[in-house]
């Protein structure tokens, strides 16, 4: 009994029993016996529960449980969010350069068609293609690399989009010849924090964003072997 609360609770119950043995010997009615049992009974709960030392550790447990949230979300701080179809990817790639406001962006298209044949099926392209330039063109960095398809018309297509950007001092773009008759992964590296896959099945598109900065650093590693092994994109002849 280290705490004054203590001590007087275990002066309280021997003066109940003291007063209940008293009431009890000299016959006593019950209503002057109340009193002594109800310090009884509030002796025994507060030495079953000790309400001070209860308050004091949960205090204590609900710190350390916000302590183990924030080193919960530290850890697991990426994020994975899945688009079912062409809309909501593209949409989502939009919105990330208006809201997050990136400062560069390695893109990297590998479809058969070209990105024009590509965006008459698909206006959500359509309209991420055109942002993407239009970002450039207010101060974003970035990085594009085509994958020549099977189509005929793709070199022209890219020495086309090369002339009509050539304005765009911090938009570069290069090429690669990968004949494979099946759409690859797109892919778009924002920064070091997120990652956004495309994959074209048929006619459908699907995707994923993944924001964490190790897996696009991965991603960005990848991109640079690739960028780095491709070639610039000529200029049309004249006519």
């Amino acid at each position: 009994m280290e705490r004054w609360d203590q001590r007087g609770l275990a002066v309280a119950c021997l003066v109940a029993v003291c007063g209940s043995a008293t009431a009890a010997l000299f016959g006593l009615s019950a209503a002057w016996q109340m009193p002594f049992l109800f310090t009884a009974v509030y002796a025994i709960l507060r030495s079953l529960v000790p309400l001070t030392e209860s308050r004091q550790e949960l205090a204590d447990l609900r710190a350390e449980v916000e302590s183990l949230r924030r080193d919960f979300d530290q850890v697991n701080s990426s994020r994975i969010e899945h688009y079912p179809d062409a809309a909501s990817f593209y949409r989502a790639e939009i919105d990330y350069l208006v809201d997050r406001s990136p400062s560069h962006m390695d893109a990297w298209y590998m479809r058969l068609e070209t990105p024009d044949d590509f965006s008459a099926s698909s206006a959500a392209f359509s309209e991420y293609f055109q942002a993407v330039l239009d970002w450039a063109d207010n101060g974003g960095s970035v990085r594009r690399l085509f994958c020549l398809g099977s189509s005929r018309g793709y070199a022209s297509w890219t020495s086309r989009h090369r002339e009509q950007t050539r304005h765009l001092r911090s938009y570069s773009i290069r090429q690669v010849t990968w004949p494979i008759k099946a759409d690859l992964m797109s892919m778009a590296i924002m920064d070091m924090s997120a990652v956004f896959l495309a994959f074209t099945v048929g006619d459908r598109v699907q995707g994923m964003r993944i924001e964490d900065s190790e897996a696009a650093a991965y991603f960005k590693s990848y991109f640079d072997r690739h960028w780095e092994n491709a070639r610039d994109v000529p200029r049309l002849p004249l006519p």
